[in-house]
Order: structure tokens, then sequence, then C-alpha cells
């Protein structure tokens, strides 16, 4: 496996693991359930760190395709650009995830505002992941830029 290969598999991780973190831990928070918002904290860790490989493979998947028919070199910049910013935010949430499940053991005063910076953080995380996928979904695909696809020619003669 290549890292263009790694990237098409890790790449809806953080999109969909940040998503149902964000869901599950404000369930957890609403219906004041330690354990729903646990597996929703950790789940958000494991998705941070499952974000690293997506990015990390991103430039030599770019490397990869840059040169094919049909690229965009306008939205392979725009995705790279989303990339970093939604990966700084995931990091960010990751970080405040790992403190937060840390002060259910040790800072129990700080819970209520590290479970609320979490979920806030998170959401931004998750929103910055919409022109991210948008602008990664165009780089290959022209009938999603608007543009038109060659038709295939039909043989009339039968």
């Amino acid at each position: 496996m290549d890292a263009t290969h790694l990237h098409l598999l890790t790449n809806h991780i953080p999109i969909l693991g940040s998503a149902f973190g964000f869901i599950l831990l404000l369930i957890g928070m609403l219906m004041k359930n330690k354990t729903i918002e646990m597996t929703a904290l950790t789940t958000i860790v494991v998705v941070t760190l499952l974000t690293l490989p997506a990015y990390f493979s991103g430039d030599e998947a770019e490397h990869a395709v840059e040169h094919f028919a049909g690229v965009s070199e306008h939205e392979l910049e725009e995705h790279e650009e989303h990339a970093e910013t939604t990966l700084w935010l995931m990091l960010a949430t990751g970080l405040m995830a790992a403190m937060t499940i840390a002060s259910y053991f040790k800072a129990q005063r700080n819970l209520k505002w590290f479970r609320i910076a979490t979920l806030v953080i998170c959401g931004f995380a998750f929103l910055s992941m919409i022109p991210l996928a948008l602008h990664g979904g165009k780089i290959m695909h022209q009938e999603l830029r608007g543009e038109a696809l060659p038709s295939a020619e039909v043989d009339h003669d039968d």
C-alpha cells in the first residue's frame, strides 16, 4: 500500500469520526451520562490520531495525481490549504478531549468547562472539514466542479 492508497482509506475517518464524537459528546452531556461522555472523548482522541495518516499521506497523494487528465490544480491547492487548518483544529480537539478525560480523574472542578470546550472545538473541526471534503472531491470529479463530462460516442447504426 502506498501513501495515495492510505490517503484514500483514511480521509473519511476525521470527517465521520468528528461528527460522531461531537454528537455522542452532546448526547452524553445532555443525559449527564459519564459512560457516553467518556466513549465520545475516547472516540475523539482516536479520530485525532487517525487524522495524522490522512494528513501526512496527502502530499504524496497529490504528487501521484497532479498530472492526470481532468485533475484540478486549483482544487488540489484549496484542499491542501483546508487540510492544514483542519489538522490544527483536530489536534486541538484531541488535546482538549484528552484533558477532559484527565479532568474526570484529577481536576473535577474544570470538567464542565473542558467538556464544553471540547464540544465547541470539535464542532469547529467538523465544520472545517466540509469545504475540505468538497475540494477533495472536486480534485478528480469534474461533475462536482460543474464541468461537462466528455460524452461517450454512441453507434446508432444497429
